[in-house]
């Protein structure tokens, strides 16, 4: 479905199942996989789901030069201790490390920032301990910056840190003024390169005013920073006229294409759906599939690789 206006277009998507067009690669370029909320956790066979999803990215025809994920690696962190936090963290390493042998580069979500929440009490000096919020995430999984770039077959590529702790028990959407200037200052670095940026939540949403979280009143639809963030256009603002081709993001778990003030922001579904517990409203479980090519195109798809929720 497509709506036009004076802004651009908003487009929702449905599930795709069909094989892409012939690869980028068939052309000189490559392809990566897209991974968000992944949402490790102790039930609901997640641990096998997420294997089966990592097996269902590593072999892929042809096979992907990297993964992003997109936040949410872990279940609810932030309610956690910090053994138990631990003990997850080590465990989605492991199994990782044990099923992707391509390079990987990590977002984070509200999910992953440690004893944010009712954990806190389990964290001894709480918001003081090094391992604190998404600290703990970036030591396992070796990420020194919430922000960072590289670079791989001609394009550029951005995880541009969005989720932010507001008080304990509440994170919202937001780009921070550090996530910003960094952006900024890196896409000024790399003008002309075609370019992708990463992130956790949408910048803007349709999909969720469809069954989703938007709520309607005598007023008007109300929809949360906790779903979309506070401020997209400070976004586009730091864009400015680089090449960016799209923003993927994940968090509402479902398949979302908006076309707006120049730029594509595009939703990607999530790897465990309604966190393990079966389609999230229409969106089945996967992960999305994009292969670049040298002239700064690229193909998207949204993979569902086939798992069945457990009871």
């Amino acid at each position: 479905m497509a709506v036009a206006s004076g802004l651009g277009t908003l487009i929702t998507t449905e599930v795709t199942l069909a094989q892409s067009p012939p690869p980028a690669n068939a052309s000189g370029g490559f392809r990566f996989v897209f991974m968000p909320d992944i949402h490790l956790r102790r039930e609901h066979g997640s641990a096998e789901g997420m294997a089966k999803a990592l097996e269902a990215a590593m072999t892929l025809e042809p096979k992907p030069a990297f993964v992003v994920t997109g936040g949410d690696q872990c279940h609810n962190l932030r309610d956690q201790t910090l053994e138990q936090s631990q003990q997850m963290v080590d465990l989605f390493a492991s199994l990782w490390k044990k099923h992707v042998d391509v390079p990987t580069y990590h977002a984070f979500g509200n999910h992953d920032a440690a004893g944010w929440g009712k954990g806190i009490d389990g964290f001894p000096g709480g918001k003081d301990h090094p391992l604190f919020g998404f600290k703990l995430m970036q030591q396992k999984l070796n990420v020194p910056k919430l922000s960072h770039s590289f670079d791989h077959g001609g394009w550029h590529f951005v995880v541009v840190h969005d989720a932010k702790l507001v008080e304990p028990g509440r994170i919202i959407g937001e780009f921070e003024e550090e996530a910003l200037a960094f952006l900024r200052d890196d896409l000024g670095k790399n003008k002309g390169k075609p370019t992708m940026l990463f992130g956790h939540y949408p910048p803007v949403t349709a999909i969720e005013f469809f069954d989703g979280e938007a709520k309607p009143s005598d007023e008007g639809w109300t929809l949360g920073f906790g779903r979309a963030t506070r401020n997209p256009m400070a976004l586009v603002d730091a864009i400015g006229d680089a090449s960016v081709r799209a923003f993927f993001s994940g968090h509402i778990h479902r398949l979302d294409r908006i076309e707006v003030k120049g730029q594509t922001f595009i939703c990607a579904g999530s790897v465990s759906a309604n966190q393990w517990r079966g389609p999230d409203v229409d969106t089945e479980e996967g992960f999305a599939v994009i292969d670049c090519r040298p002239d700064g195109t690229f193909d998207y798809r949204y993979h569902d690789y086939g798992w069945a929720a457990r009871a």
